[in-house]
Parts: C-alpha cells; sequence; structure tokens
C-alpha cells in the first residue's frame, strides 16, 4: 500500500477557500509525489491521510467548519439502557472472558498533565500502567483467563511504556503489547500543503496524532485484527489509557454478546469537572459524537451525561465495515498555531477522525448509562488532585472507590494555569488536603499549600499576580474567600 495507490476518484464540485477543489487535491498529491524520496518512511500514514484529506476537501467549503447546533439533538432517557437492568450476576458466565481483549488508548502527544503522564504516581506510589496491569492481572487470577492487553499509544511514548512494562512486570498474568497510532502531517492554512515541506523545523513539532478513529486502521493494516479473531476473541473493549475506573465488566459482555450487539458506548451522568468533555447525540439524524462546545446554550444547560470512550466493539463486524469500505467517519478539524521561530508561527490545520463517531456506522448498537465509577479520568491536574485525595481508596487489585459517604457526588476543582501541568502542580501542593467534606475549591495565583490542610464547604483562594499565598501546615479552611497572606492569621489550625 503507497500513498498513491491511497488516490481516490472524485467528482470535485464548486470550490475551498475560493480555489476549486480538484486543484487543490491536484496540489497536494503533486506535493507528495515532489517531497516523497524525503519523507518515504511516512508512506503508510500518508497513504492514510490522503484520502481523509480528499474528502475533507469534497465535503466542505472552507476551513472554519462546524456543527450547527440546532441540527444536534440531545439522547433522551428512554434511549440509554440503565446498566441496572442488565446486572444479573447469579447468572453471569466467566467462560465468555475468553472472548475478551482489551485496547488502552493512549493517543494524544501532549495532554494536559504532561507527555509522561502514564508513569507520574497517581497513588500509593503507584502511576497508571500500575495499576492498568493490576486490574487485569486481577481479572485474569480471579477467573483463571488470558484477556490480552493492547496499548495502542504515540511515538514518543511508546518505548516508555515498553520499558516500564518489561522492567516492572517480567513474569506478570498478562499478556500484552503495545501497536504505534499514525501521525498526519499539519496542514499549512495558507497554501492547503504539508507544513513539513515549507517550514525548516522539527519535523516531529509539524505531525500530529490522527484521532482515535485510527485505531481501526491500525489494528487491521498490522494483522492484530485478524490475529484477536483466530484467537477466537470475539468483543473488543476500548478505552483511554487515562480513564482507571475502565475496567472490564463481566456484566456488560455478557449483555453485549447474549444480545448480539454490534458496539455499545458508555456514558455516565456529567459533573461539574467534565464541562467541556463530548456528548453522544444525532446530528442531522445520525448518531455521533458531538463536541460539547457545538451544543446550544439550552442543550448545554440540559446536557446530564459525558461519553467514557469505553466502547465495545464486535471483533467480525468491524473487519465487515472495514473491507467493505464501509467506515468513512466524521472528519474533524481544528486549528492550531506551530512555533517556527522564537517570534514566529504558522496557522496549521489538523484533520482527525474519532472511535466514538463509529456509532452511527453499526447495526444494533446501543448506549449504556454506567455508574460513576467507570469514569475516572486522569486528562488534567484537577482530575489529579481527586484521584490522589482521601476521596478514593486504590486496592491491591488496581481498584479505585470513592468515600462511600460521598454518594458518588464529587467536589468541583478549578485550578488556575499555575497548576496546569504535572510539574508545578507538585510543587504547589506537594500534599493532598483533606477534602471529604469540601464542596468547591477554587485556586488561581501563586499559592503554594502546606501539609495536613483540611477544605471544608466551599473554598476560594485568589491571589494577585504579583503576590504569594502560603497555606501554613495545619491549617482548616471552610467556607471562606482568601485573597491576601494576612487573611490566614485568623485561619484555624489543628
Amino acid at each position: 500500500m503507497t500513498v498513491f495507490s491511497s488516490i481516490n476518484e472524485f467528482e470535485y464540485n464548486g470550490t475551498f477557500e475560493g480555489i476549486r477543489k480538484d486543484v487543490i487535491v491536484s496540489q497536494m498529491i503533486k506535493a507528495l509525489q515532489k517531497h516523497f524520496p524525503s519523507i518515504c518512511d511516512k508512506n503508510y500514514e500518508l497513504s492514510l491521510f490522503l484520502p481523509i484529506f480528499q474528502r475533507y476537501i469534497l465535503e466542505n467549503s472552507s476551513i472554519t467548519h462546524e456543527l450547527d447546533s440546532e441540527r444536534i439533538r440531545l439522547l433522551n432517557i428512554t434511549e440509554f439502557t440503565e446498566f441496572e437492568d442488565i446486572q444479573d450476576n447469579d447468572a453471569l458466565d466467566d467462560a465468555l472472558l475468553t472472548k475478551l481483549a482489551t485496547v488502552k488508548l493512549n493517543d494524544k502527544v501532549d495532554s494536559v498533565i504532561g507527555k509522561q503522564s502514564p508513569l507520574f504516581e497517581v497513588k500509593n506510589g503507584k502511576c497508571s500502567l500500575d495499576i492498568i496491569l493490576q486490574q487485569i492481572q486481577n481479572l485474569n487470577i480471579s477467573f483463571n483467563c488470558d484477556v490480552p492487553l493492547i496499548f495502542i499509544t504515540n511515538p514518543e511514548t511508546e518505548s516508555q511504556i515498553s520499558d516500564f512494562l518489561r522492567e516492572s512486570y517480567p513474569c506478570n498474568k498478562v499478556e500484552w503489547k503495545t501497536l504505534v497510532h499514525s501521525s498526519f502531517p499539519a496542514i499549512d492554512k495558507d497554501t492547503l500543503l504539508p507544513a513539513v515541506f515549507q517550514m525548516n523545523v522539527c519535523e516531529d513539532d509539524l505531525w500530529y496524532p490522527c484521532g482515535s478513529g485510527n485505531l481501526i486502521d491500525t489494528l487491521y493494516f498490522s494483522g492484530e485484527l485478524d490475529n484477536l479473531i483466530v484467537q477466537g476473541k470475539e468483543v473488543l473493549f476500548v478505552s483511554n489509557m487515562e480513564n482507571l475506573g475502565a475496567t472490564v465488566d463481566l456484566n456488560i459482555l455478557s449483555y453485549m454478546i447474549t444480545n448480539d450487539i454490534n458496539y455499545l458506548v458508555e456514558v455516565v451522568d456529567r459533573t461539574a469537572n467534565d464541562s467541556n468533555t463530548g456528548v453522544l447525540a444525532t446530528y442531522e439524524s445520525t448518531l455521533r459524537l458531538v463536541d460539547y462546545k457545538y451544543l446550544s446554550r439550552e442543550s448545554a444547560r440540559k446536557c446530564r451525561t459525558v461519553n467514557t470512550n469505553n466502547i465495545w466493539i464486535n471483533l467480525r463486524k468491524l473487519k465487515n465495515l472495514i473491507e467493505s469500505d464501509s467506515l468513512n467517519l466524521p472528519i474533524c478539524s481544528s486549528e492550531t498555531k506551530t512555533v517556527i521561530s522564537n517570534s514566529q508561527f504558522m496557522e496549521t490545520l489538523h484533520l482527525q477522525t474519532h472511535l466514538g463517531d463509529c456509532i452511527g456506522f453499526f447495526s444494533n448498537s446501543q448506549v449504556i448509562k454506567v455508574p460513576r465509577n467507570r469514569f475516572l479520568p486522569l486528562a488534567t491536574c484537577e482530575d489529579l488532585f481527586l484521584l490522589k485525595s482521601n476521596l478514593y481508596d486504590l486496592d491491591k487489585n488496581g481498584i479505585l472507590s470513592l468515600y462511600p459517604l460521598r454518594f458518588e457526588l464529587l467536589p468541583s476543582i478549578k485550578l488556575g494555569d499555575e497548576f496546569d501541568n504535572y510539574g508545578t502542580f507538585k510543587i504547589g501542593i506537594p500534599d493532598i488536603p483533606n477534602i471529604l467534606e469540601l464542596d468547591h475549591l477554587t485556586v488561581t495565583g501563586n499559592v503554594f499549600f502546606g501539609r495536613k490542610i483540611i477544605l471544608r464547604g466551599t473554598v476560594i483562594i485568589i491571589c494577585d499576580e504579583d503576590d504569594v499565598i502560603t497555606i501554613p501546615d495545619g491549617s482548616i479552611l471552610e467556607n471562606v474567600i482568601v485573597r491576601n497572606k494576612s487573611q490566614l492569621e485568623d485561619i484555624g489550625q489543628f
């Protein structure tokens, strides 16, 4: 498979950004042909990129491509399957686990927390990878099965993950492997050509992960999809590596196989900490994943669920859709700025597809509403704050449990830009406060927490740009707004 064998014959009508569509596509093909000797190692990625680029130009008339909020319809409660309705622990057959394989997605090159986030300590000295391995290992030991674990990762973290697992778990009860997802070239908005052909900058900066939808191509073209089917695997459970609540659930697996469901996606109740996550909705009568930002004000107010990206897929049905060329997932575009020198940047266009959009292509697909403990994301430092706190307990099997008296009600946590990566987070909050009775926390500015602090009710700490606020060891902050360090003199301690 070469980049040029992937060229599709389309009839291009109209213009894109005022230029004839056939001219734009022709220019792209000529540029790839001209520069191919210098990028032949990217042949596979480019063979996937070109059809996506062609289809995006064909389907749109401008770079700015946003969904019409008036055409988005939220799902109502009758369109969800409730997890409580499928639970039947007495009727479960653990032999079904022989038909299951699992995938953990790590398709972000630069997460909010940091590029090495799978290796950051989360709780009790354990990082995300420790917890994931413990979860699968406990499953295989408890049910005497061999559920395999596949990591779909990016080039920057693949070696980190592989080296860590080989060194830390040389003899564990988990068959694991890593596959690297594809990257696409960033497109210069001005020329609509790959920026890598035009700028003398670090090449890696001009390639980006092409979205979770690339999981399909990665499994198929690597041969892993066929391998799993040959091994007798029927269902693939996919989840984000950063979701530490995404464990194998035998109730869901049994429900899917018993009812011949081909595609099942989990949603949970939305909290104040989920304001910008994806939503499953219908758009122009097709069920798909919709970015929260596209919802109208009224729809956003009514939105009560959030997509977890915990997805269960029938492997044979997936293969049939791939080989019949029936998975033309919606293409999402985003604009970004790439630094090319100390004082210059280039505006570029990224094209991506998302696995959640597959739901509109499978027959007998469903959405299931599951308990909140199946969605414990670790995408931001606010998430890390919650998981490291005494609200959660981590047992020896890698299961995180919420403090029971919270009744699944989490406090709202808002941390300023000063805490937006793991390094600054650890400096500002070296010891997570006791937050069992906390409802809301906002912290902005140069704020530094001491140790053994208790937060209760609503706590707001706002530090001016030129000031510093240090919360002393042992402080008790309850229903208070702190704007300067002098206020702390009256704060209680224990």
